[in-house]
C-alpha cells in the first residue's frame, strides 16, 4: 500500500516535471547518451496514460472523485463546500443545453476545483502529523497534479516530506523508497546533483532494495550524461550483474558498451554490445521498425562497426565471429562496417569489408549483394584497376558455370541482371584490346564472356546485338564453326535484330573459310551441306538482301559439287526468276545449269525447253554446239521415256524426230533404230522395214546392224509364228556359243519359252532337256527348267518322268549349296514336299484293325518313311513348306493316337476286360498325343516369327481340339460408333 501511494505522487511530479531524456534525433553518439529506457521515459509513459483519462473523464468521474476528497476532509465547512460543488455538477449535468459550451465550461470548472482540491490537499499534508493520512493526502494530490500547470505544482513541500519521512523512520524499504522519490522530486526541481546524491544514498545503503536497480541505472545516466564514463560503466556494470531479466538490463548493456566505447576500450566494449544484440535477436518486436527494440538493435550493430573500425576493420569482425561463434546478424556487422568505411571515404576499406563477408561466407544467400556492395565501393572511389577484377570474381563466383548458381536457383533473379551487366562489361573490354592488337588469339578473352552472356538466363532485351558481337570475335579468332552455329543463332533466333541479314551472311563466308582450308573429302562434304541448307535460310528470310543473287549462285555450285543436281536446279530457277532480273553472265549461268540439270535428272521434256532458252541467249560458238547436241539428247531421251511408259506410237516419233531439230547430231542413228526396234514391238513391221533399211544404208559399218537377225526374231514373234522364233533364237544360241556364252545361253532358254507359247509340250520338252544338258548352271534356270519339265510331264501325264524331275529339283538344290537362292529353295521344298504326300495319303488309309500288331506296324513304318519325307522338306528352311511339313508331322501323331484310341477291339472280351483294353490303348495312345501337341504348338508359335499361313492356322485347329481349355478361346468383338462428339 504504501508503495503504491508513493508512486502516485511520483507519478504526479514526473507528470508535473517533464522528462528529463534528450530527445532522440542527433548523432549517433548524442542518440547513445540519451536514447533508451530511463526512469523518465517510464514516467513519461503514465502521463500520457493519465491525459488520456482525463480527457475522457466524464461529469460522473469528476463528482467520484470530489465524493473521495470529501471522505478525507475533516472540516466540515470545506466538506460542505465540496458536497455542493458535487450538486452544482450533478444538476449542471442534468440541465446542460449545448454540449460543446458545457464541456468548455466543465474543463475550465473542473480545472478550478482540482486547483482548489490540490491546495486543500497539500495544506492538510503540511498541517497533519500522521504519517499514513500524509502519504494517503500525498496520494490524492498525485492524482491531480496532472492538471495542474507546472508552475502551480510544489515540489519543494514533497523535498520536505521525503525528507521528514527519511528522518522519522528506520524502516529499510520505506527509507529506500523515499530516496529514491526523493531523487525524483529533485530531478524534477532541476537539483540534478542532490538527486544523484540521493540515489548514492540510496544504492550504496540498501543495495538489495527493489529500488536499487532503477536508482543504479539513473545513476549511470546521469554519470554517462556528465561525461563520467568511468563511473558511468561502474554503475551499468552493476545494474548488468544484476541478471537479464531485470527491465533496464538491454539499456544497461547498450550504455555499458558506449562507456567503454568513450573510454578507447573498444574490444570490451564490444563485449557489451554482442551481449546486448544476442539478448535481442530473435525477438519478433524487430520486425516492426518503429520499436524501440528495433532502432536499439541497429545503434547497436552500427557501434559495434564503429568499434570495428577503430580495431583491425573486417579482419577484426572476422576473427571476432570466428572465436565467439556466428550469429545470423553477422552480415548486418559486415555491412555496417562497411558503410561506416564509405562514410569516412575509405572506399578500399568498404571494399574489402564486403569482401570479407564473401571469403567466409560464400555460399551465403547474402554473398551476390555483398559482393555487389565491394564492386560499387571501388565505383565511387574511383579505382577501375579494381573494378575490373572484381567483377570477373563476381562472374566466377555466382555465374552459370559456378556452383553457387546451380545451390541456388531460388535467388538468381536477384542479382542476374548485375551479374549480365557485369559480364558484358568485361566482353566489350577485351573485346576493344583484341581489335587494338589484331591478334586471332586474344580474340578468346571477349569471346569467352560474350558466351557466358548468352548461356546466362534470361533472355535480355539486346541478346540479339550481343550475340552477333559474339559470332563477330569468334570469325576474327579462326573459329569459323563456333561463329557460324553463332552468326546462324543472331539471324534467325532474335526476329527483331536488325542486321539479322548480315549475320546470316556471314555465317557463309565463315562456311567458305572452312572450305577452302584443307579438309578431308568427307568432311568437305558435310561443311558443304551444311553451308547449302545455310543459304537456302537465307534465301527465305532475307531474299532483298544485296548478296542474295551471289548466294544464289554459290548455293547452286555447291549443290553441283555434292552432285545434288535437284537442289541446283531448284536454284537456278529461282535466280532466274528474280525480278529485276540478274545480270546477264547470271542469266546464261543459271539457264545452264536448269538446262543440264533437268537432263541429269531425267526430266528431258524440261531441258529441251531450256537448252531452247540458253540457244536464245549469246551463247560463244563452242558452247552453241554442244548446247545443240545435248537438245538432240534431250529429245532422243524423252523418246526412251516414252518407250519405257509403254506410249510406243509417241516414242517412234520422237525417236525420228531427233534428226527433224538436229540432223547433225550424233545421236540420230541410235534414234532411227530405236524407232524401227518400237515398230516391231508395236507388231508394225510395215513401218518397221523402211527405218531398217535406210538405217543399213546410211550405216553400213554400224555394229547395229549385226542386230537384224534378232530383229527378226521378233519380228517372228510379233506374227504368231513361235516355232519360227524359236528356230531364229536357237540359231543365235548356236551362232554365240564359244564367242558370247551368256547370249547363246539366253537365246536357247528364249527359243524354249517360245516353244511353250507355242504350246508344243515335246518340242519344249526337248528344248528344256537340251538347255539343261548344255547350261547346268546357273542353278536358277537349272531348277526353273527342272520345274518346267515336272509340268510338262504332268500335262502329258508321264508320272516317271514327273517324278524323276521332282527328285533332279532336290538334288540341284543340294548341288547348289549356299549358291541356291530362295527360288531353288522353295522348287526343292515343293518337290520334296509333293514326293512326301503319297506316304502321308498311304498312313491315313491304313486302317487299325485286328489283329492291331500286324496293322499297326504296317501303319507306322508307312509313317516313318512319310515323316524321313516331311522332315527333310523342314530341313530346307523355307517357311511356306516348313510349316505344312510341321503340321502334316504333327497330324500324323495325332491321328495315330486318335485311331489307337479308336481301333478294332477283339472279340469275346467282357465289360470289365473291354475297360481295360481301352485303358491301355489310351496309355499307348497319350505319348503319341503329346509329341503331337508339342509339334502343333511349336508350328503354332510361328506366329511371333511373323509367320501365319493355313498351316499355322490349321495348327491352331488341331490345337483347339487337342486343348481345347487353351486354344479354343475366340476373340468377342464389339461394335463402335466411328463419330467424334
Amino acid at each position: 500500500m504504501k508503495r503504491f501511494r508513493l508512486h502516485s505522487l511520483a507519478a504526479a511530479m514526473v507528470a508535473l516535471g517533464g522528462c528529463a531524456s534528450a530527445p532522440p534525433s542527433g548523432t549517433l553518439e548524442q542518440q547513445a547518451r540519451f536514447g533508451g529506457t530511463t526512469l523518465a521515459d517510464l514516467e513519461s509513459t503514465d502521463i500520457v496514460i493519465e491525459e488520456q483519462q482525463l480527457e475522457n473523464a466524464s461529469t460522473q468521474d469528476a463528482l467520484n472523485s470530489y465524493r473521495q476528497a470529501a471522505e478525507l476532509f475533516d472540516d466540515p465547512q470545506r466538506r460542505a463546500k465540496t458536497l455542493r460543488r458535487m450538486a452544482d455538477l450533478a444538476l449542471a449535468s442534468a440541465t446542460e443545453q449545448d454540449m460543446q459550451i458545457a464541456q468548455q465550461e466543465e474543463a475550465q470548472l473542473e480545472q478550478k476545483v482540482d486547483q482548489l482540491v490540490y491546495d486543500n490537499t497539500m495544506s492538510q499534508v503540511k498541517t497533519t502529523d500522521d504519517t499514513e493520512r500524509k502519504l494517503a493526502l500525498l496520494d490524492l494530490a498525485g492524482t491531480i497534479s496532472p492538471t495542474l500547470a507546472d508552475e502551480d505544482v510544489d515540489y519543494s513541500t514533497a523535498i520536505q516530506l521525503y525528507q521528514e519521512l527519511l528522518n522519522s523512520t528506520n524502516d529499510a524499504n520505506e527509507r529506500a523508497e523515499a530516496y529514491y522519490l526523493l531523487s525524483k522530486a529533485y530531478a524534477m526541481d532541476g537539483d540534478l546533483d542532490k538527486a544523484r546524491s540521493s540515489l548514492d544514498s540510496l544504492v550504496e545503503q540498501y543495495p538489495n532494495s527493489e529500488w536499487a536497480l532503477e536508482s543504479q541505472f539513473r545513476r549511470g545516466e546521469m554519470l554517462f550524461s556528465e561525461g563520467d564514463y568511468e563511473y558511468a560503466e561502474k554503475a551499468y556494470a552493476d545494474v548488468i550483474e544484476r541478471g537479464e531479466r531485470n527491465e533496464f538490463y538491454n539499456q544497461a548493456l547498450y550504455k555499458h558498451g558506449w562507456s567503454y566505447y568513450k573510454l578507447g576500450e573498444y574490444e570490451r566494449a564490444q563485449n557489451s554490445f554482442f551481449t546486448l544484440l544476442d539478448n535481442l535477436n530473435g525477438e519478433a518486436v524487430l520486425a516492426d521498425d518503429t520499436s524501440m527494440e528495433s532502432k536499439l538493435f541497429g545503434d547497436t550493430q552500427r557501434v559495434v562497426s564503429l568499434s570495428f573500425s577503430n580495431l583491425n576493420g573486417a579482419k577484426s569482425v572476422k576473427a571476432w565471429f570466428a572465436r565467439n561463434g556466428n550469429r545470423d546478424y553477422e552480415p548486418e556487422i559486415y555491412r555496417t562496417l562497411g558503410d561506416v568505411y564509405l562514410n569516412q571515404e575509405r572506399f578500399r576499406d568498404a571494399a574489402e569489408t564486403y569482401d570479407m563477408f564473401v571469403q567466409v561466407y560464400p555460399d551465403s544467400r547474402l554473398a551476390p549483394e555483398f559482393s555487389t556492395l565491394q564492386i560499387e565501393s571501388y565505383q565511387k572511389g574511383g579505382f577501375p584497376t579494381l573494378v575490373l577484377p572484381a567483377k570477373e570474381k563476381f562472374i566466377d563466383h555466382y555465374g552459370v558455370n559456378s556452383e553457387y548458381w546451380n545451390r541456388h536457383p531460388d535467388i538468381r533473379q536477384q542479382y542476374v541482371d548485375l551479374l549480365k551487366g557485369h559480364i558484358l562489361d568485361l566482353a566489350e573490354y577485351h573485346h576493344v584490346l583484341a581489335q587494338k592488337s589484331g591478334k586471332p588469339a586474344d580474340y578468346q578473352a571477349p569471346a569467352r564472356w560474350y558466351k557466358e552472356f548468352l548461356d546466362t538466363p534470361p533472355v535480355s532485351a539486346n541478346q540479339g546485338d550481343v550475340n552477333h558481337r559474339y559470332a563477330d570475335v569468334l570469325f576474327a579468332a579462326n573459329d569459323y564453326p563456333a561463329a557460324i552455329t553463332e552468326f546462324e543463332r543472331t539471324a534467325y533466333s532474335y526476329p527483331e535484330h536488325t542486321t539479322g541479314g548480315d549475320a546470316a551472311f556471314s555465317a557463309l563466308v565463315a562456311y567458305q573459310k572452312i572450305l577452302d582450308g584443307e579438309l578431308e573429302q568427307e568432311q568437305a562434304t558435310q561443311w558443304r551441306q551444311q553451308k547449302i541448307t545455310s543459304a537456302q535460310k537465307f534465301g527465305q528470310n532475307f531474299p532483298q538482301h544485296p548478296q542474295a543473287t551471289n548466294v544464289l549462285h554459290d548455293t547452286a555450285e555447291d549443290q553441283l559439287a555434292l552432285g545434288d543436281v535437284e537442289g541446283a536446279v531448284k536454284t537456278a530457277g529461282i535466280l532466274v526468276s528474280r525480278d529485276p532480273a540478274p545480270a546477264p553472265e547470271m542469266l546464261r549461268y543459271g539457264w545452264a545449269t536448269i538446262a543440264n540439270g533437268e537432263f541429269d535428272l531425267g526430266r528431258f521434256k524440261v531441258s529441251e525447253l531450256a537448252y531452247n532458252k540458253l540457244l536464245l541467249l549469246e551463247v560463244p560458238p563452242e558452247q552453241r554446239a554442244e548446247y545443240r547436241e545435248k537438245l538432240a539428247l534431250s529429245i532422243y531421251r524423252q523418246g526412251e521415256q516414252q518407250r519405257d511408259q509403254g506410249n510406243l506410237d509417241v516414242a517412234a516419233a520422237t525417236f525420228l524426230r531427233v534428226g527433224q531439230a538436229v540432223p547433225e547430231a550424233a545421236v540420230r542413228k541410235n534414234a532411227e533404230f530405236d524407232a524401227a526396234t518400237l515398230f516391231i514391238q508395236q507388231q508394225r513391221s510395215a513401218d518397221a522395214i523402211p527405218v531398217l533399211e535406210s538405217f543399213r544404208q546410211r550405216y553400213p559399218n554400224d555394229p547395229l546392224a549385226d542386230t537384224i537377225p534378232d530383229k527378226l526374231a521378233v519380228a517372228y514373234e510379233q506374227q504368231g509364228n513361235y516355232t519360227a522364233a524359236a528356230g531364229e533364237l536357237t540359231l543365235i544360241a548356236a551362232n554365240h556359243k564359244g564367242e558370247n556364252d551368256e547370249l547363246a545361253r539366253q537365246a536357247m532358254w528364249r527359243a524354249a519359252e517360245m516353244q511353250d507359247r507355242a504350246e508344243k509340250p515335246q518340242a519344249s520338252i526337248a528344248l528344256y532337256e537340251q538347255y539343261l544338258q548344255e547350261w547346268p548352271q546357273p542353278y536358277d534356270f537349272r531348277s526353273e527348267a527342272q520345274f518346267r519339265l515336272v509340268e510338262l510331264n504332268r500335262k502329258t501325264a508321264n508320272s516317271e518322268r514327273e517324278t524323276y524331275w521332282l527328285k533332279q529339283l532336290v538334288t540341284s538344290y543340294r548341288d547348289a549349296g549356299n549358291n541356291a537362292d530362295d527360288r531353288v529353295a522353295w522348287l526343292a521344298a515343293y518337290a520334296s514336299f509333293t514326293l512326301a504326300e503319297p506316304n502321308f495319303q498311304e498312313f491315313n488309309r491304313i486302317k487299325l484293325e485286328q489283329p492291331l500288331k500286324t496293322s499297326l506296324a504296317a501303319k507306322t513304318t508307312v509313317m516313318k518313311k512319310a515323316l524321313a519325307d516331311y522332315q527333310a522338306v523342314a530341313q530346307i528352311g523355307v517357311a511356306e513348306y516348313a510349316t505344312a511339313a510341321n503340321y502334316k508331322i504333327g497330324e500324323m501323331y495325332r491321328v495315330l493316337a486318335r485311331d489307337l484310341i479308336k481301333s478294332e477291339r477283339p472279340n469275346g472280351m467282357d465289360e470289365l476286360e473291354l475297360e481295360e483294353y481301352t485303358m491301355l490303348l489310351e496309355d499307348k495312345a497319350l505319348p503319341y498325343e503329346d509329341q503331337a501337341i508339342d509339334i502343333l504348338i511349336a508350328n503354332a508359335n510361328l506366329v511371333t516369327d511373323d509367320i501365319y499361313d493355313q498351316w499355322v492356322k490349321k495348327s491352331f485347329t488341331a490345337l483347339a481340339e487337342l486343348i481345347p481349355g487353351r486354344y479354343a478361346k475366340f476373340e468377342q468383338v464389339e461394335s463402335y460408333v466411328d463419330i467424334i462428339y
